[in-house]
């Protein structure tokens, strides 16, 4: 007897990194780029029923924090080498970095997830 695996559609939509961290990070492209690629696995289908969608809006939120958490851990790296060089310039411009990738790790666009995902719409 031969099983067969139910394939699931190809993801064809992708959600955009919210303008809200685009704007933030609007001086780091390489962080929106990042932010990008993980959201680049994520997104719909046509027909996609509300379940799958939920599940996808909650592996982008997840995904999201998860890579904003990794920001925010190189940006305090980045402020304890700084403050070890004692360079004042050095010291405040990791300072502002830390405190805006803290920032971005708290509002980071979820209205604009669910509307992508259109969760709860069903």
């Amino acid at each position: 007897m031969r099983f067969f695996r139910r394939t699931q559609p190809q993801i064809t939509d992708h959600p955009p990194v919210p303008r809200v961290l685009q704007e933030a990070l609007q001086d780091y492209p390489e962080l929106i780029t990042g932010l990008q690629e993980v959201l680049s696995k994520l997104g719909t289908y046509p027909g996609m029923n509300r379940f799958r969608r939920t599940d996808q809006f909650e592996a982008a939120i997840w995904s999201l924090e998860g890579r904003l958490d990794s920001y925010l851990a190189r940006a305090a790296r980045e402020l304890r080498e700084a403050e070890v060089t004692g360079d004042p310039v050095m010291i405040a411009r990791a300072r502002e970095k830390k405190l805006l990738m803290g920032g971005c790790r708290h509002e980071f666009g979820v209205d604009e997830l669910a509307e992508f995902f259109r969760w709860g719409q069903d």
